[in-house]
């Protein structure tokens, strides 16, 4: 049991759990009270919310397949790391460098996100 790999699940979860849960109840559902512009259209208020959800969704299935590949180390090949360093390093590392050139600041998602693709890389490598 690898704990490096464990760790990153854990940030990948929590980044995902908590850009899901606190975006959709202070922006999206404030944004969606009174709907202006484009947003009047349900459709594209719909589309506006998976949207917003897609990141989290991708956080998920990358810690997902941290975590499994953590507990069931026989799995953990040497294409099965590639594959999991490539999507998961690729995907935390970028989500995070593009949620701090956008706030411009420190936060807690940029921080987990961080966190998680260190670990997986050295839980991978190190």
């Amino acid at each position: 049991m690898n704990v490096l790999l464990i760790v990153s699940a854990i940030a990948g979860f929590a980044s995902a759990i908590g850009h899901s849960y606190l975006s959709e109840r202070f922006v999206l559902r404030p944004l969606f009270v009174e709907p202006q512009g484009v947003l009047k259209v349900a459709a594209t208020r719909r589309i506006t919310r998976a949207v917003w959800h897609l990141p989290s969704f991708a956080w998920t299935q990358v810690a997902a397949a941290t975590l499994w590949l953590a507990l069931s180390p026989q799995a953990l090949d040497a294409n099965a790391q590639a594959l999991l360093v490539y999507f998961g390093v690729g995907i935390y590392a970028t989500a995070a460098l593009y949620n701090a050139l956008g706030l411009r600041r420190p936060h807690v998602g940029n921080i987990l996100l961080t966190i998680a693709a260190l670990t997986l890389w050295f839980g991978i490598y190190g």
